[in-house]
């Protein structure tokens, strides 16, 4: 399971809400303890006035705390219903700053759920009522909270506006080096990934003129050597029967592959074919090849088991199959397996041979262009393009290849596709 934090979103994103938690943290301890210290001050001079005003007889003393807006609650003329909720002394921050401003001695009630506060001064029997004296906790929480929420997802869509161009560098980085013709990435960011994306596109575009110019080359030489060749075929017809006419004949169709290689090597444009099923092109191309009943004399053997749902552009899929095929009849042994197959929603096409294999350690090298492992596959009329080529062609069409040593013997390739039916 890949971990949504190895990213750049994903960090950034930890970061920034791990920052604005830690904090929103220190805004409600600073702002609950100097806010309420603040209230605190402001309610105990009222009540101070409130309780001065009363001993010293003013009958102003109800007009005076309903001025700065606390209720004077003379037991004479006051519902059961107007006193604190409870006679229990509450003991928050707010109550507690209050009580530091007040004489000792005075008692303090505060409800949780208006924000009103009581206050019976030392030395007197009647109560005052603040009503709204300070914030309710579960209206300040809820404030505080939204706040928190709005910060995040803003904090959020700046990290993800921030890795939206190293994302598309990346999936163009990704697409150039599976041979997929890479558009030019839209420069956008700070200035630092602008300055990459440009390098980056500047890069791809010296890359792609360099790789013009050698298939350019390639294809010239192969197609300048095609009418020498078709002559030297004349002139072998022409002489006697015997080895030596065959010897010649066989040499210039060995030339003759190796300018088709050079041709399919340096052929990059999409393949406009139909797509095709390729357990119907498998049995129709390769399910007539000569079988003895015995699985280990026949040439070719078929498991196919993808039915309708594996298809492949009907050219690229022959060349897959044709080099694949000839490199296994070439350097291995039969009978050559071939199997397709669904996996976890994706199409799978293998074929094996029964040959030496190749070593461990140059397997990748195998897969090199104008590479030829001598000492293990050595061979005639062949330049070392036929891997890199199905390669090349297989992951142009979204797919991956892999290349190993079958447990048993012989060369097994693996190819995997997305499911084009699904």
């Amino acid at each position: 399971m890949k971990n949504p934090f190895n990213t750049l979103f994903g960090r950034a994103a930890l970061m920034t809400t791990s920052l604005l938690v830690l904090a929103y943290a220190a805004m409600v301890f600073m702002l609950g303890r100097e806010a309420n210290q603040m209230h605190a001050e402001h309610a105990s001079r009222g009540i101070q006035v409130v309780e001065e005003s009363r001993r010293d007889g003013i009958e102003a003393t109800r007009h005076i705390a309903s001025a700065l807006g606390a209720t004077y609650l003379d037991g004479r003329d006051t519902s059961p219903g107007d006193g604190p909720p409870s006679r229990r002394e509450t003991h928050g921050l707010y109550e507690n700053a209050l009580r530091e401003n007040l004489p000792p001695g005075s008692q303090v009630v505060l409800s949780g759920d208006t924000g009103t506060v009581w206050v019976r001064y030392a030395g007197d029997a009647n109560w005052i009522r603040i009503p709204g004296a300070t914030l309710t906790e579960a209206r300040m929480h809820t404030a505080l909270a939204l706040m928190l929420a709005l910060a995040i997802a803003v904090a959020f869509l700046g990290a993800w506006q921030a890795q939206r161009p190293l994302r598309r560098l990346a999936n163009a980085a990704r697409e150039f080096r599976i041979g997929v013709s890479t558009p030019v990435v839209s420069v956008s960011g700070p200035r630092e990934v602008a300055e990459l994306i440009v390098s980056f596109n500047e890069m791809i575009r010296e890359i792609s003129e360099y790789e013009q110019e050698r298939a350019m080359m390639l294809a010239g030489v192969a197609h300048d050597l095609r009418t020498p060749l078709t002559r030297m075929q004349v002139r072998a017809d022409l002489l006697p029967h015997g080895a030596e006419r065959m010897g010649f004949l066989g040499d210039v169709e060995s030339l003759g592959r190796i300018v088709k290689q050079f041709l399919d090597f340096v052929r990059d444009r999409a393949d406009g074919s139909p797509l095709v099923s390729v357990d119907s092109f498998c049995q129709s191309q390769y399910g007539n090849v000569p079988q003895d009943g015995d699985t280990e004399s026949s040439l070719v053997t078929l498991d196919l088991r993808a039915a309708g749902h594996f298809r492949l552009p009907l050219v690229d899929l022959d060349r897959i199959l044709a080099n694949l095929l000839e490199n296994a009849m070439t350097y291995g042994e039969p009978p050559v397996e071939i199997a397709t197959s669904l996996q976890h929603g994706k199409c799978v096409l293998t074929l094996r041979d029964h040959g030496p294999g190749i070593p461990d350690d140059q397997l990748e090298h195998a897969l090199q262009p104008f590479v030829r492992l001598d000492e293990a596959r050595g061979g005639d009329a062949h330049c070392g393009l036929g891997l890199s080529i199905v390669r090349r062609l297989v992951r142009r069409n979204g797919g991956t290849f892999c290349l190993v040593n079958a447990a048993d013997g012989g060369l097994l390739v693996t190819l995997t596709f997305p499911d084009r039916a699904g």
